[in-house]
């Protein structure tokens, strides 16, 4: 919630879902991405996957930037309204409400068990209660701060419920501690992202620049990797090719060194039996680097995709902490007028 106007005869405050489109910009951005990659595939079998994600992540990071209503909250003493106004797809709606029916202006609670939520909520004089959002969210200290300030605007009884939205030197720190945490998080994000991006660019290039080429299978076997985790499997499958006329010998399945589950790795060692000739892939600069299967893998996407979810969730909390401590500010201004 921004203020955008505070002067002794209007009120004006502007919740714009800017959190919501910040996310959506990083999964548009993500989407487009996948579908570039799977478009550029010069096989279709190798390019379904990509497309098939990619557009459901823009999916969803398109409608995050377009659906979210921008909301302004009104209150003139010189025209005795109050104004609430929903902005969405260009067009307006806006409520209108004589200044002398608004009754009150308070904080609902909704209590679960992973901890309480709060919305601001206009009760008339009639009783009604007009919710500000449709949705509860958490940010107690700061949706107070809106609450103490309205109230004060409207000459209303101090806010009832207990607690206001300064925060106490202990809150400072804990918001301080908080802030440094989600960019530590953040910073982890970044370097897992780098490892995703990383590997879906080698993909893509082993799967768009090797040339194929016959090879025929020597031997097929499950390797397994052990470590305090637990085992992982990767299939091993032998196979030797020519390339101007100069014979090379392979392992690798997969364009990327993948292990997985056991089943999975026999599945894929399974598909290729001793003796036959199969296409292989090499790489012209370095004919000693080939692989089997033509097919991405989701461990790429895996990294990039909850590296960039990652990233959306922490730069909305270190904007959270950054509002709560400017809003904290102005509950402290709030209470040296009283």
């Amino acid at each position: 919630m921004k203020i955008v106007a505070q002067t002794p005869t209007e009120l004006i405050l502007r919740d714009s879902g800017a959190a919501l489109r910040v996310m959506g910009l990083f999964l548009g951005a993500l989407g487009g991405w996948a579908l570039f990659i799977g478009l550029a595939q010069p096989e279709g079998r190798g390019g379904i996957v990509p497309i098939l994600i990619g557009s459901l992540i823009a999916l969803c990071g398109v409608l995050l930037i377009v659906l979210p209503a921008r909301k302004t909250f009104a209150f003139s003493r010189s025209e005795r309204v109050f104004i609430i106004a929903n902005q969405r797809f260009g067009r307006v709606e806006r409520q209108i409400i004589p200044l002398d029916q608004v009754a009150d202006v308070s904080l609902e609670e909704s209590a679960s068990s992973d901890g309480n939520t709060y919305r601001i909520a206009v009760t008339l004089a009639d009783q009604r209660r007009i919710p500000w959002t449709s949705y509860y969210s958490s940010g107690h200290a700061s949706k107070q701060v809106v609450v103490d300030l309205v109230r004060e605007f409207l000459r209303l009884e101090p806010s009832p419920v207990q607690g206001s939205g300064a925060l106490t030197p202990q809150g400072e720190r804990t918001v301080r501690r908080s802030r440094a945490f989600f960019w530590l998080m953040g910073a982890f994000c970044c370097v897992f992202l780098a490892i995703g991006t990383r590997m879906l660019a080698k993909e893509q290039h082993r799967l768009s620049a090797f040339r194929p080429v016959d090879a025929t299978v020597l031997s097929t076997r499950v390797a397994e990797h052990r470590d305090s985790d637990g085992s992982t499997y990767e299939p091993v499958v032998v196979y030797r090719y020519r390339v101007d006329d100069r014979s090379y010998t392979a392992s690798r399945v997969t364009p990327l060194n993948e292990s997985r589950s056991g089943s999975w790795a026999s599945r894929v060692a399974g598909g290729y039996r001793v003796g036959s000739t199969y296409t292989a892939f090499y790489d012209p600069g370095n004919p000693a680097d080939a692989y089997l299967l033509r097919s991405r893998s989701v461990i790429p996407w895996a990294f990039v995709a909850f590296s960039v979810v990652g990233l959306a969730f922490m730069a909305v909390a270190i904007r959270g902490t950054r509002e709560m401590t400017r809003m904290a500010y102005r509950a402290r201004a709030v209470a040296v007028r009283r």
